[in-house]
């Protein structure tokens, strides 16, 4: 079992020799892995990325890229045997639930598929580094205003196909551990924001959509939604990636981690912290059409446990996560304009 910290040493001709703590990561061209990976550089580890066979993805800085099909297991195992890594952060997979309803079964092949893949891969390989294999807290479906916050040990009743596809990337992780051994931990991360998400999400469309009102030094910028009265629990990235490295560091494979807040936040209440942020008046519009049928009305997690056995807790407050994201699409809306 390797040693797991800042840096593993091992024994060469009569003396100790330390070398960084290597770490792959699946995803890291995303949204989280761009974060995660620059975390890991901060903590003093050599970082490893899987990239898309034949995608054209370029590793962030500081990052020395693998390609592989992630759905191959053979492809992936090349990866792991090159990169020899003591971590591996499982981030790669589909990440929107609505189109998850429009193309289920790519969102099946790359969620379960490249789970599968991927411990099977660490299997064969014999490998003993720690795997935090990331799903979502969509996994619980519908719950219950009465039974909030939701917990570990709540069950999995996905309604999405994105949802259930993740909860049987849960229980492939949950298996693959018990059955071979393997040290893999379950992280089901509720919704997070921050500077560089995709604008596919409500909070980074809303930043786009002012930042470029902005940079046409318009007087106002009418922003179409849905429901925005839903609630959610939501969380900065960076606090997000620091609870991903205090569980590979200290996590128990035995048990299923929440990374969340702790408590839930309205679309509302969030467009309202924007547009004080905002240089010009922001009106919101509801869009019926924009709405999805049977959606939650709210939705939030307990990180207890996580706080528990490894001292994590969040540290970024919303407002700054919202003025750093807004200020991430300024400097685009400039550099473009």
């Amino acid at each position: 079992m390797p040693v797991f910290g800042a840096a593993a040493s091992f024994p060469a001709a009569g003396r100790v020799v330390s070398r960084a703590v290597r770490v792959l990561i699946t995803g890291v061209t995303g949204f989280a892995g761009g974060h995660l990976a620059r975390l890991c550089r901060e903590r003093g580890a050599e970082v490893h990325g899987l990239l898309g066979a034949g995608m054209g993805d370029t590793a962030p800085d500081g990052v020395v890229g693998h390609e592989a099909q992630l759905r191959m297991v053979e492809s992936v195992r090349r990866v792991l045997a090159d990169a020899a890594p003591d971590r591996v952060f499982h981030l790669a997979g589909a990440s929107s639930v609505g189109q998850s309803f429009t193309a289920p079964m790519p969102t099946w092949e790359v969620n379960l598929g490249g789970t599968l893949a991927l411990l099977e891969a660490l299997r064969l390989e014999g490998s003993t580094a720690t795997c935090v294999a990331v799903t979502s807290g969509e996994v619980y479906g519908r719950v219950a205003a009465g039974e909030l916050p939701v917990t570990e040990d709540m069950p999995m009743t996905p309604v999405s196909p994105y949802g259930a596809s993740k909860a049987a990337a849960d229980l492939a992780v949950e298996s693959y551990a018990r059955a071979f051994d393997l040290r893999a931990v379950r992280v089901r991360a509720f919704n997070h924001l921050g500077p560089g998400q995709d604008p596919r999400f409500v909070v980074p469309t809303v930043a786009l959509q002012i930042a470029e009102a902005e940079a046409r030094e318009d007087e106002e910028v009418v922003v179409r939604l849905g429901n925005v009265d839903t609630r959610r629990d939501f969380s900065d990235v960076r606090d997000v990636v620091r609870a991903y490295w205090a569980i590979a560091e200290s996590g128990d494979p035995a048990v299923p981690y929440l990374v969340c807040s702790g408590r839930s936040v309205s679309i509302r209440d969030i467009v309202d912290v924007m547009a004080g942020l905002a240089r010009c008046r922001v009106s919101v519009v509801s869009d019926p059409s924009r709405r999805r049928e049977g959606e939650l009305a709210d939705l939030y997690g307990s990180p207890s446990r996580l706080t528990a056995d490894t001292g994590w807790q969040p540290e970024i407050p919303l407002e700054t996560t919202l003025r750093d994201t807004l200020d991430h699409w300024r400097a685009r809306a400039r550099k473009e304009g």
